[in-house]
């Protein structure tokens, strides 16, 4: 017995000295399964450097290297060098918090880049796990960070920082960069405090710039097992506070977030400098209350409350002495409490509350109960604070009314008018409207422009029952129409008189107008269309159109010049069409003529032209197109197939030889030439076809040689098509067509007189 007992502690010894002699080629072993372990956890790839884990001592690991898997929103680079792990075993065997008792790095490198564009999935963390690898305390004595969010940047450069749970701890950094659309700014040498304390590290001490001192801001990591983390900072303003709390739930489907703040006696002026905003602000901010719960992405059914007042606000052009709003927002209702706005003599107040519509058919039939009043003495200094142009509005104007809306029912008035005015730099000498809301129609009593001896009155009304269902009147006398539509003057600076009727029943329109240009005869065009609320081009297309327009001589030479630079010097445009069925699918019917028209940089170089053609159906002919260069005449004939505008085809056939210089163009053609040649061996080109969409564009040209082939002989493949792009600015491609020259006059022989005898 004894000696058996003897072996039993020689063995037992000899155990205990193998274990200590391979303790740390175990612990290395056991620690790098356990980090891959935990990194599979959290979908994460890790990489680790030499490893060393002596007996009871920290690990130490030369460098790691922490990615995840591609495809995901959040993707995450981290490099560390020279990290000491010091483990808590008996923790982390338990299952609990603190695992790691102590992290320190010497060098570490983060990038994060967040992308949610292609349907990229989110991030998947084990955030319990997480949590508890979480250290007690920690030390990073070089840090290197990039968060790009989108647009927004975030750098940290050359920082340090630690965390202890029983004493302060010390944070630096070299330079922090925040750039955004809104915001960009650069902080640098950085020095502060920080306290770690059950997962919720403060920071607090910074001098971010003169006047501007963050006395803390607390990161909580308290909850994060149960996906959330909070933010609070406490920061001074030149003279003034802001107070925040942020938080954010991410479990479930959606990423909720808790706003709340406070801030008061904030100049904005030397704010806006101090935070680097990309546009200078002035004035004060007196106060100021925001919460908001719900997620950004989807922020109509969150709820956030607003109320602030701001004094001498300027920004750009833009001042107001005083504005106060008050709001509140929930489940897609929103109660104004109130919207005040003084600007020198012009005040602006609102209040109400309403629902906003979930789908763009229902802001015809709004939910909203307000009222409004306003005395603007200047309209120019007004509508500058809302973003337009000063000199595009002058005068003044008074606004007073109520609006009541309610499941498709309405009630309230509204008036304004106003004296002197310009809108858009149109000059109006008075202004009437008159709105009326009834129980289930928008009714327009009134709306009258006058200026000098121009009119336009207007009145109709609008049954909010029925989407599609709206009728009135309209009437408009213009002296000149070139003083408010993009015309153009005309050459003798002459006026264009302009008279406009039209009816509106249930969206059906029947309009007449007659205008007359200088030195020719009235233009008069009927119309019949149905034009709905909210009906797409497409469904205009395909709708019942019936119009005419009969100008039987305008002089183009006197007519406004639409081109820039202009084509036309002389010459008369006569006619007359008539449109029916639908735009897409017409039948037209009449002619056009034009005649003896002189041009300058024309297409084609032309210099004078002379043509008529004629419509009936769905076809039209090309009677005849007499035109000439510097070189060259060109005679042809065509006809126009328009049963479908969106597949329309001319055909053209030349009078006269017409040749192909060179092969077409590989990429689409920009310009067509004419060149005139005295004998060629190129080919003849008999039909020349056009095809292509009216509206839609999309043209191609395909050049054909009519010829029939010799007994034998093999059928010519049909000839390639050539896409034009006139419209856009492509790399220049000509095609270059060939015409014989102009013949040369002989000069006539001067007469011999006869002598008298």
């Amino acid at each position: 017995m004894p000696r058996k007992r003897l072996l039993l502690i020689v063995f037992v010894v000899l155990a205990m000295l193998a274990g200590i002699a391979l303790s740390p080629v175990i612990v290395a072993s056991a620690t790098r399964g356990w980090l891959h372990w935990q990194a599979q956890r959290q979908h994460l790839k890790i990489e680790l450097g030499k490893l060393s884990a002596p007996l009871l001592q920290p690990v130490s690991i030369g460098r790691v290297h922490i990615t995840n898997e591609a495809g995901v929103s959040t993707q995450i680079d981290v490099t560390a060098e020279h990290a000491v792990l010091r483990l808590n075993v008996a923790r982390i065997v338990a299952g609990k918090a603190y695992g790691i008792h102590g992290l320190s790095i010497q060098n570490a490198r983060v990038e994060v880049r967040r992308d949610f564009s292609g349907g990229k999935r989110a991030l998947g963390f084990n955030w319990r796990a997480l949590q508890r690898l979480l250290p007690e305390n920690f030390e990073i004595s070089r840090l290197d960070l990039r968060v790009e969010n989108g647009p927004t940047v975030i750098l940290l450069r050359n920082a340090s920082i630690s965390g202890n749970q029983i004493e302060s701890g010390r944070f630096s950094a070299d330079e922090v960069a925040i750039t955004s659309p809104m915001f960009r700014q650069t902080f640098s040498r950085l020095r502060g405090a920080t306290k770690c304390q059950e997962d919720r590290l403060t920071i607090g001490g910074l001098n971010l710039a003169r006047g501007l001192d963050l006395q803390s801001i607390m990161i909580d990591l308290s909850r994060l097992d149960n996906e959330r983390a909070d933010l609070q900072f406490d920061l001074d303003v030149l003279g003034g506070k802001i107070r925040a709390s942020i938080s954010n739930e991410w479990g479930g489907q959606h990423s909720i977030w808790n706003l709340a703040g406070t801030a008061s006696g904030i100049s904005l002026a030397q704010t806006s400098d101090a935070f680097g905003f990309t546009d200078r602000l002035g004035g004060s901010l007196r106060a100021c209350n925001f919460t908001f719960r719900g997620d950004p992405r989807d922020p109509f059914t969150g709820t956030a409350s607003i109320w602030t007042e701001l004094n001498g606000l300027s920004w750009h052009n833009r001042a107001a002495d005083v504005i106060m709003l008050g709001a509140i927002f929930y489940n897609r209702q929103i109660q104004l409490q109130q919207l005040y706005i003084k600007q020198r003599q012009n005040q602006l107040t609102m209040s109400g509350e309403g629902a906003l519509p979930s789908k763009s058919a229902d802001w015809l039939n709004p939910d909203f109960r307000g009222q409004i009043s306003g005395s603007i003495s200047d309209l120019g200094q007004f509508a500058e604070l809302f973003g337009a142009t000063r000199g595009d509005f002058a005068g003044a104007i008074a606004i007073e009314g109520t609006l009541n809306a309610r499941e498709r029912k309405l009630g309230g008035h509204l008036t304004a008018s106003g004296n002197s005015l310009s809108l858009f730099k149109r000059q109006i000498d008075r202004l009437t409207a008159k709105i009326n809301l009834k129980a289930s129609e928008l009714e327009l009593e009134q709306l009258e422009l006058v200026r000098k001896k121009d009119l336009v009155r207007a009145q109709g009304r609008i049954d909010i029952s029925h989407e599609q269902d709206y009728s009135g009147t309209i009437e408009a006398k213009v002296r000149d129409a070139s003083e408010y539509f993009l015309l153009g003057r005309t050459p003798s600076g002459a006026a264009i008189p302009i008279q406009l009727d039209a009816k509106i029943s249930s969206g059906s329109w029947d309009t007449h107008a007659v205008f007359t240009l200088p030195g020719s005869s009235p233009v008069d065009l009927t119309a019949k269309f149905s034009l709905k609320i909210g009906e797409d081009w497409k469904t205009f297309l395909s709708s019942s159109l019936e119009t005419q327009i009969n100008f039987p001589a305008v002089v183009l030479g006197n007519a406004p010049q639409f081109f820039h630079p202009p084509v036309f010097n002389e010459g008369i445009l006569s006619g007359n069409i008539s449109w029916s069925q639908t735009l897409e699918h017409p039948r037209i019917s009449g002619d056009v003529q034009l005649l003896n028209a002189k041009l300058q940089n024309a297409p084609l170089d032309f210099t004078q032209a002379s043509a008529r053609l004629s419509f009936e159906g769905d076809h039209g002919k090309i009677d005849f197109l007499n035109a000439a260069t510097r070189d060259v005449d060109v005679s042809l004939r065509g006809d126009i197939d328009l049963g479908d505008l969106a597949d329309a085809k001319i055909d053209i056939f030349p009078s006269m030889p017409v040749f192909e210089m060179a092969n077409p163009p590989s990429a689409c053609v920009s310009r067509i030439s004419l060149e005139a040649v005295e004998i060629t061996l190129a080919p003849i080109i008999n039909q020349i076809e056009l095809r292509g969409g009216i509206f839609e564009g999309g043209w191609k040209l395909t050049l054909r040689q009519v010829s029939v082939p010799a007994q034998g002989e093999p059928i010519s493949p049909e000839p390639a098509s050539i896409p034009l792009c006139f419209g856009d600015k492509p790399a220049q491609q000509t095609l270059t067509f060939g015409l014989h020259p102009r013949p040369t006059p002989e000069p006539q022989q001067p007469r011999k007189r006869s002598k008298r005898r």
